[in-house]
């Protein structure tokens, strides 16, 4: 994720009345990505929560919360819930123009305030602000005013007409806080999402290995190989919708030897906010329920990452190995608004969620004493280019039919727009049985190929657009044809 900076070389100084402008330091309507400058990446996504006014007129504005780690948990590692970023827990607008932040520091701002005005800034440090100057720039790629508010401490924040706070200092460290984003004006960056996690393209190809316990106390699971080939992908209304063509092995393993299942179909997915996991929308430190949590109402906070392997990533919980105890990684609820710690669950203490941008759910374990289930992507396809391992399609194969089939078939036009015909360049040598079915495995007809054809109709001028799969089917074995309805 690229650094982008808010401050472009000023053309002039602009020195103007503010009484008219809005200065806002957050806008309730709208979301801001903030990076740390020791971070690579996205460390704080702001927005207000709510608002109200109280009796004396004041507007108080709530802004979300994080959780935090709890440096003086000493009995059950746990969390802090119902913590303030950076720009503490509340902003209060007073009458007078003050706007006063509130957490576990109390800060003042005056972003009305012209060039030379003083205030003290924090009362608490005895630290004075100043306003330097006003200037015309550009700010996310659109023309803004920029103020610039110097601290007696040598630090400084910045402030824009219409964007808001662009710069603000971490303590006394000379760390700072730089915005780099207001996704929801489509400005900036933003934090990957549903929609980059689940970016594919035709040819793609997702190979994912499961484990999951079938009795706990005993070693009975079943191991699960998937092949996820991308054959399509098309859009819904608003709805990321692929073809996927799926080869899998299932082995389950009891006592004895294992025994494993085949299976080859072509399903659908449909991408939808509605429809993912609930965190592949969210910020950092963002608390989320666990519906499989082990102990009841129990969850993790949210953190992004990134490696030369996964890339990007967004993780819930706390990634490691299989059957690896005392992570800590899930967390008891928090109760209301109010500050508490949330003890660690030490059965639920093996668990996290990874999904990686543009390649979905990379990694996930849950394992708590004698029951498990973890994964993870072993290997991928992307743009031609292969990471990890991916097994060859007749290793899935091997128990639906022989490679190849004995009598060789060719298919034209594909794609078609109607009827599809099939030809047999050595002819047909024996009677064949053929099936067409739709992409969730639906028989849409079905009829016989007889010994001695050179070529045979399929009707398709019925059916919708989109990919259908041939199944033909001989005493030497079965031949499974992707065909496709323009």
């Amino acid at each position: 994720m690229k650094h982008i900076s808010w401050l472009m070389p000023a053309f002039f100084l602009w020195v103007c009345p503010l009484h008219s402008q809005n200065w806002l330091p957050l806008a309730p309507s709208d979301q801001y990505s903030f990076l740390h400058s020791d971070s690579l990446l996205i460390s704080n996504v702001l927005q207000i929560d709510s608002q109200k006014v109280l009796p004396s007129g004041d507007l108080v504005f709530f802004l979300n919360r994080v959780i935090t780690d709890c440096d003086t948990c000493i009995t059950f590692p746990g969390k802090l819930a119902n913590q303030g970023q950076f720009l503490q827990k509340r902003m209060t607008r007073k009458s007078d123009g003050r706007w006063v932040f509130t957490g576990k520091k109390t800060f003042v701002l005056f972003p009305l305030a012209q060039p030379g005005e003083t205030w003290l800034f924090d009362t608490l440090q005895n630290i004075t602000a100043s306003v330097q100057s006003v200037v015309q720039t550009d700010v996310l790629g659109e023309t803004d005013y920029v103020k610039t508010i110097q601290l007696s401490d040598g630090a400084d924040i910045v402030l824009s007409q219409n964007h808001g706070l662009l710069h603000f200092p971490d303590g006394d460290s000379g760390a700072y806080f730089e915005l780099t984003g207001i996704p929801t004006r489509g400005l900036g960056e933003k934090l990957p999402g549903w929609q980059e996690f689940y970016d594919f393209e035709t040819g793609d190809v997702l190979e994912y290995e499961r484990n999951v316990s079938l009795e706990p106390g005993t070693p009975s699971n079943q191991n699960t190989l998937e092949k996820r080939v991308i054959l399509n992908r098309f859009w819904d209304a608003d709805t990321l919708v692929y073809d996927v063509e799926l080869f899998s092995q299932r082995t389950w393993q009891w006592s004895g030897p294992p025994f494993p299942f085949y299976a080859h179909v072509i399903v659908q997915w449909r991408i939808h906010p509605a429809l993912a996991e609930p965190w592949t929308d969210g910020y950092p430190g963002q608390f989320f329920i666990y519906p499989d949590a082990p102990n009841g109402s129990e969850g993790s906070r949210l953190y992004w990452t990134t490696d030369t392997l996964w890339g990007v990533s967004q993780v819930i919980g706390v990634p490691g190995e299989p059957f690896q105890s005392n992570m800590c990684s899930l967390y008891k609820t928090p109760e209301g608004a109010e500050e508490e710690v949330l003890p660690c669950d030490g059965c639920g203490s093996a668990f996290h969620r990874r999904h990686s941008v543009g390649l979905g759910l990379t990694s996930h374990m849950n394992y708590c004493f004698e029951a498990w289930d973890y994964g993870r992507l072993r290997g991928w396809i992307k743009n031609g280019d292969t990471t990890g391992i991916i097994t060859p399609d007749s290793f899935f194969l091997v128990s639906i039919r022989p490679e190849p089939l004995a009598i060789p078939v060719q298919v034209a036009p594909n794609p078609s727009a109607g009827d599809w015909r099939l030809f047999f360049p050595e002819t047909a040598t024996e009677d064949l049985h053929v099936n067409l079915c739709d992409v969730h495995g639906r028989i849409l007809s079905e009829g016989w190929i007889r010994a001695g054809n050179t070529e045979q109709e399929v009707s398709g001028a019925a059916l919708p657009a989109g990919m259908y799969l041939l199944k033909i089917k001989g005493k030497s074995g079965v031949k499974m044809m992707q065909l496709v309805k323009g």
